[in-house]
Formats: C-alpha cells, sequence, structure tokens
C-alpha cells in the first residue's frame, strides 16, 4: 500500500498546474470537443489559468488560489460569466488529475463564484426591423440572410453553414444539419454541438420566394466569376467559399450604423425570434425545438418574465372548476372572503 501511495504522488508533486492544464488541452480536450471549443479553452488557459496558476504545484493546489484566481479575473475588469467560465474550464482539467490519481480530491468545490446579473436585451421594434432590412436590401445576399433570420432564429454558424440541400422548397422548408465554427487556422464546417440543433424548419412564403431570388441571383454571379468552390453554400464568399463568420458579422455591423441603428449584435436577433415566439403564446417545447435548444429551461430562465397573463389564466381555470364542496363551504365565510365561481 506504501509503495502504491509513493508512485500516487510523484507525478502530480513535480507537475505545476501550467503543465498538467497544457498537458489536459492537449490529451484530453483537443480530441473530444469542436475545434472551436478547443480554441476557446486553449486562449482562457493561456490567458487566466496559467498566468494566474500556472506556478503552483498541481498537488499543492488549494481552493483559495482558484478563489483568488476568480477574484482577480473580475478585479481586472472581467464578467462573473467570464470568471465563471474560466473557473468552469479549470474544473473539467481538475476533474481529470483526479480521475488520472494524480490528486485525491478536487479543490474546487468551496469556490464562490460572483453573482451573475441578468441583461435585459431589447427585441427590435418593428420599426427597427423595417431599417434594417431596407438597408440590407443595397446588398441583396445580405437581405436574404437577415429576412432568413428573422424567420428562423439561427445562429450565426448554422446561418452560414446551410446548403441548398438543406432548402426543400417544395415543403416550404430548411434543415439545420451543421455550422461554420472559428478556429486558429480558418472556418470550417462542424457537426452541431448537440442532437436538438438538428432541426427542420418551416419558413414564410415571403421567405421561400426570396431564397428562390437569391438562388438565381448566386447562378448568375457563379457563371461570371473566374473559380467558383463549390461546397453548395447558401450564403459563401464570393468565390463559393465558406465565409469567416467573424467578417460577415463586420458586414453585418456596417448596415446596422449605415441604418442609424442602435447597437445590435448579431446575436441579439435569435434572442428576437424567441421573444416573439414568447410574446405569441408560442408552445415552450415548439419554441425550443425551433431555436434549438437542448431543453425549455433555457427559454424559461430567459423569457419566463414575458409570458403575459399564464398565471391568471390559470387561477382563472381554477375558478371556474373549483369544487362544490368547496363552493358550499365558502357559503359560511364572511363575504370578503367568499369564492366566487367564474361566470
Amino acid at each position: 500500500m506504501e509503495k502504491c501511495k509513493a508512485v500516487f504522488y510523484v507525478d502530480a508533486d513535480r507537475l505545476t498546474v501550467k503543465q498538467w492544464v497544457e498537458k489536459w488541452l492537449e490529451v484530453y480536450a483537443k480530441p473530444s470537443v469542436r475545434a472551436n471549443t478547443f480554441l476557446s479553452y486553449e486562449t482562457m488557459a493561456k490567458n487566466h489559468i496559467i498566468p494566474l496558476l500556472g506556478f503552483i504545484k498541481l498537488l499543492k493546489l488549494q481552493p483559495i488560489h482558484i478563489q483568488q484566481m476568480v477574484n482577480e479575473i473580475i478585479a481586472k475588469g472581467g464578467s462573473p460569466r467570464l470568471a465563471e467560465y474560466v473557473f468552469s474550464i479549470l474544473r473539467i482539467a481538475i476533474r481529470q488529475a483526479v480521475n488520472d490519481q494524480l490528486l485525491l480530491r478536487a479543490p474546487t468545490a468551496s469556490v464562490s463564484l460572483p453573482r451573475k446579473q441578468k441583461n435585459e436585451i431589447e427585441p427590435l421594434k418593428t420599426e427597427e426591423w423595417d431599417k434594417l432590412l431596407t438597408t440590407a436590401q443595397k446588398s441583396p445576399d445580405m437581405y436574404t440572410a437577415l429576412l432568413l433570420e428573422w424567420a428562423s432564429g439561427l445562429r450565426r454558424g448554422e446561418l452560414l453553414g446551410l446548403r441548398w440541400s438543406d432548402v426543400n422548397f417544395n415543403a416550404g422548408t430548411i434543415d439545420i444539419a451543421r455550422a461554420v465554427i472559428i478556429t486558429d487556422r480558418q472556418p470550417m464546417l462542424a457537426e452541431p454541438k448537440t442532437l436538438t440543433s438538428y432541426r427542420r424548419l418551416p419558413l414564410p412564403v415571403t421567405v421561400m420566394d426570396e431564397l428562390r431570388q437569391h438562388k438565381t441571383r448566386q447562378t448568375a454571379e457563379r457563371l461570371k466569376a473566374g473559380e467558383w468552390q463549390d461546397q453548395n453554400l447558401i450564403f459563401p464568399t464570393n468565390t463559393g467559399g465558406l465565409q469567416d463568420p467573424r467578417n460577415w458579422s463586420k458586414k453585418y455591423a456596417r448596415i446596422i450604423t449605415e441604418a442609424g441603428l442602435r447597437h445590435i449584435n448579431f446575436h441579439v436577433l435569435r434572442h428576437d425570434h424567441a421573444s416573439r415566439m414568447v410574446d405569441n403564446n408560442v408552445p415552450l417545447k415548439d419554441a425550443q425545438y425551433r431555436m434549438g435548444h437542448s431543453s425549455a429551461r433555457m427559454l424559461l430562465d430567459v423569457y419566463s418574465h414575458r409570458v403575459d397573463g399564464g398565471q391568471e389564466k390559470i387561477s382563472a381555470w381554477l375558478t371556474a372548476t373549483t369544487p362544490a364542496a368547496a363552493l358550499n363551504h365558502s357559503e359560511n365565510i364572511p363575504p370578503k372572503q367568499k369564492i366566487v365561481k367564474a361566470k
């Protein structure tokens, strides 16, 4: 037993947090997550975990060290969300160290994370959508993309990853089956993160008609182009290749500025779609499916305060179906406390 203990501690005693996190990134994270997720992990490790904790021996890492890292991120102007994200990455790496028997226990359990503030995202007003789409008409491809976004609430990567084979013009639907992701080299197509991201969305006739026109325009552009990368993309570069999502967002930002609108980043358009569904009493499971969320809880967490009249309707239904015994009993209650059955 003592011999086993000696072997158990030897690697952890020599490894620093920096060495372990770098090893974890390469051996465990890189093969198991998408390229853009790995890039995010690596960036957080290099910018926060390693500078603040890297010099500490893995075996000597204590909760107070991790708490100080979280506090330092906030002190330097980082958001609570950033602090939580960095902590979650470190926690995954530490759990792996425990699984690999480099540590007896994870020193992350008692760390207190800063309370996150919910930022209210203001949906677009009808006149804002009108200004945005009117301005975008100067760039037909962007107009089509933004009109499709209005009708679907797609993630940016999903929008740019659409292929013409995903469109069923007869049925009036599009299939979401992939997304463009950002890597440290170049954008690439990847499968959606979760099974719930695969979905088939019916679209309004106006949007389908616009997609038809867009396809006609693209065919003409393809014939004019000297070279064309035949990836069958709906929103490719001028040569048919994958658009870098960051470059596409810059084009979008220029349209927002030209339209004279407030700062509306592209992700707000997705929130706007969800908000409009909630406002129009779309069942949560249907809204969840359309957004590609893994659970309805994501919608409830953000939009529960926008569900108007739901509890009042429940109360009215309960009042209308009050058992007779309860109604009869109420005859003996003073008038101000009586239950009155709804007409």
